[in-house]
This record gives structure tokens, C-alpha cells and sequence, in this order.
């Protein structure tokens, strides 16, 4: 039987790929690239869960970008839903060449090493298959998704640990898809024209 997993995979500027995933703690697995990467992957979980597989691997591609000594990352899912994902990694692209907004940005939630994390959303997407990519350690994201012309709707969520301001998966069902919670908030407030936070 099948087991789904959520790698995340950091590229490096040489090409190289290394993957971690909220659902095999521990695991940290490097390749020269990408496509050895790949092609290592069911025989690295494996061994690294002690069982053999199949297991169902949902891609997750990150970006890391350095901002005024912060850290940024953006990550996408390599799914069906590439074109809306992929209009969210523009607006953010755009919003962190004005300087205000990439402050904007950055001084969002981080995660346990203190990075902002960035997941680029459809709104189809679930709050339980969100929260399936934190890691239930200590992790924090910021979730966004297009709305409106050049806006973006933005979420953070965290493991619930109290350290950290955020808003809670557990408060949804996890079969709560995020078009529900955007119709569900009341007050919007455009900060910038290339973003708009939730308050």
C-alpha cells in the first residue's frame, strides 16, 4: 500500500538537491542534482523507515533568497496545480523588488531556524494537506494565495507550541479547503499594491 509523503527539496544555485520531509523526522538525503535525487528516493526512504515502499512522493520545490540578512524561502508544490501556484510565486517575486514589501515579507513568521517560509497555494488546497508539510517538531509557514488583480492572501501557520503568533490548522477540519476560509474572513487591508496581509 501506498504512503504519501511531502518532500520538501532545497536547490542550490550549483544544481544540487537535498530533501527532508515532515513525515520521515530525521531524514536529511543530498544528490549533485535533482535527478539523482529522484532517482535514489524510494531505496533512501526505505531505509530510511526500515520497510520497503512504494511511497507516494508529492514534490515540493524550495527557493532560499537572502533579504536585508533575513531569510526567505519559497516553496511550490509540483502538482496539477502549477498555474495558480505559479502566479503566486510571481506576485512575491515582484513584491520583494519594493523594498518596503520585501520588508513586508520577511517580517512574517519563521520557522525553527529562522527562516520565512513562503507555500505557494491554490485555493483547492486543504488545511490538512498544508498542515501535513509542518513538521510536527516545531515548524512555522506562511501561506499565500492570489486573490483579486495582484493581491495575495496570506496565512500563517504553525505547529501549535506557543511560540509563535499564527493562525491554527487545528481550527479547521482538514478537509476544509483554504476558497472556504478566504470567503470566511471579514477584514482585508492592502498594505501595498502587491500584497495585501491579513490582520
Amino acid at each position: 500500500m501506498s504512503e504519501q509523503i511531502h518532500l520538501i527539496i532545497r536547490l542550490a544555485g550549483d544544481r544540487s538537491a537535498y530533501a527532508t520531509s515532515p513525515q520521515a523526522p530525521g531524514l536529511l538525503y543530498g544528490r549533485a542534482s535533482l535527478k539523482e535525487l529522484r532517482g535514489d528516493l524510494q531505496d533512501a526512504l526505505s531505509f530510511h523507515f526500515d520497510r520497503p515502499g512504494p511511497f507516494e512522493i508529492i514534490e515540493h520545490h524550495e527557493r532560499h533568497y537572502e533579504i536585508a540578512g533575513r531569510e526567505l524561502v519559497i516553496r511550490l508544490a509540483m502538482d496539477g496545480q502549477q498555474e495558480q501556484r505559479l502566479a503566486v510565486l510571481d506576485r512575491i517575486n515582484r513584491a520583494m523588488a519594493v523594498p518596503e514589501q520585501a520588508e513586508s515579507l520577511i517580517s512574517a513568521v519563521t520557522n525553527s531556524v529562522g527562516e520565512t517560509v513562503y507555500v505557494c497555494a491554490a485555493p483547492s488546497d486543504t488545511v490538512g494537506w498544508l498542515a501535513s508539510q509542518l513538521d510536527p517538531r516545531g515548524d512555522a509557514f506562511v501561506v499565500a494565495v492570489t486573490i483579486a488583480n495582484e493581491f495575495l492572501l496570506t496565512l500563517p501557520f504553525a505547529v501549535d507550541d506557543g511560540t509563535r503568533p499564527s493562525w491554527s490548522p487545528s481550527t479547521h477540519a482538514p478537509e476544509t479547503q483554504l476558497s472556504e476560509i478566504m470567503r470566511k474572513i471579514p477584514i482585508l487591508t492592502p498594505p501595498q499594491p502587491a500584497k495585501l496581509e491579513v490582520g
